[in-house]
């Protein structure tokens, strides 16, 4: 019995190490169990009797990886004192990945393309227990970044956290296109230097911020005197003017006609009917079509 399970345990330190070999190299999403137990030199049905399923192996790689940097990053956090900054918020937080590496037993390059695409999965519902972690570091990071930055809102800090986080997933799994002799160190070196320029600049934020919401009061304000009521009163009144005109062609038109011979009667009535075209044709009809 204890033979089997010594055999055991070696299968499926086999299977564990071959998918993080393939996930190094591939993702998550293009690894099979085919790949898995041909790589790890195991039997398909070696990965459901382990681990349940793919998914379950996959999930037994993230908490293999991610459990241990999720613990060191909340005893380095807690670990700061209350005079920090963001530099040091953001080195407690990433220095685990350079710690760990030492006893991975993965090459380093292998080790943060790893760590790198499990970082990735943990935004996944499909692995919820090890997302739980993770959240739990990130809301504590949050918390702290908070402290620091009062001028920043938290909604700003999340969207800025959010995208220097990303910028370190790519570092890790891609980071050799721009270095040739890949150091884990350097790259989170230069990341938290890039990552704490991200949260400068909070001055100006603030100033903008104001800005925003001055310009969104002024707009209120706008709004409270509907454009339709200015309409209606340029409308009110030029129909108040029209009647005026109108009232005005009428008098015109009811005073007495001219005394004179039959040869003056035909003119007259043809003023009075051009009168009439001009009254009709006064500019007010293209004003409302328009």
């Amino acid at each position: 019995m204890t033979e089997l399970r010594a055999k055991g345990d070696v299968t499926k330190g086999r299977l564990l190490e071959a998918t993080e070999n393939l996930v190094a190299e591939k993702g998550f999403d293009a690894v099979s169990v085919r790949d898995i137990t041909g790589l790890a030199k195991a039997n398909v049905a070696a990965v459901n009797y382990h681990f349940g399923s793919r998914e379950g192996l996959l999930a037994a790689v993230l908490e293999h990886r991610m459990k241990p940097l999720a613990e060191e990053r909340i005893t380095n956090l807690a670990s700061l004192g209350e005079d920090h900054g963001v530099r040091e918020l953001l080195q407690a937080w990433v220095s685990p990945l350079v710690s760990l590496l030492v006893v991975s037993g993965l090459p380093e390059l292998a080790y943060c393309r790893v760590m790198g695409r499990c970082m990735e999965m943990l935004a996944s519902p499909a692995f919820p227990e090890a997302a739980k972690a993770s959240r739990a570091v990130d809301e504590k990071l949050l918390e702290s970044l908070e402290k620091c930055i009062p001028l920043m809102s938290r909604q700003e800090i999340e969207w800025r956290l959010h995208f220097v986080t990303g910028a370190l997933i790519h570092a890790l799994v891609h980071g050799a296109s721009i270095q040739d002799q890949y150091r884990l160190t350097v790259a989170v070196e230069q990341w938290v230097d890039a990552a704490t320029m991200s949260f400068q600049g909070t001055d100006i934020l603030y100033e903008r911020n104001e800005a925003v919401k001055k310009g969104n009061a002024n707009r209120r304000k706008v709004r409270a005197t509907p454009q339709m009521r200015q309409v209606a009163e340029v409308v009110s009144s030029v129909m108040e003017a029209d009647e005026v005109n109108g009232e005005t062609a009428d008098v015109a038109e009811d005073a007495p006609p001219v005394v004179g011979d039959n040869q003056n009667a035909g003119p007259v009535e043809g003023k009075n009917q051009k009168h009439k075209k001009s009254k009709g044709d006064d500019g007010h009809g293209e004003l409302f079509l328009f």
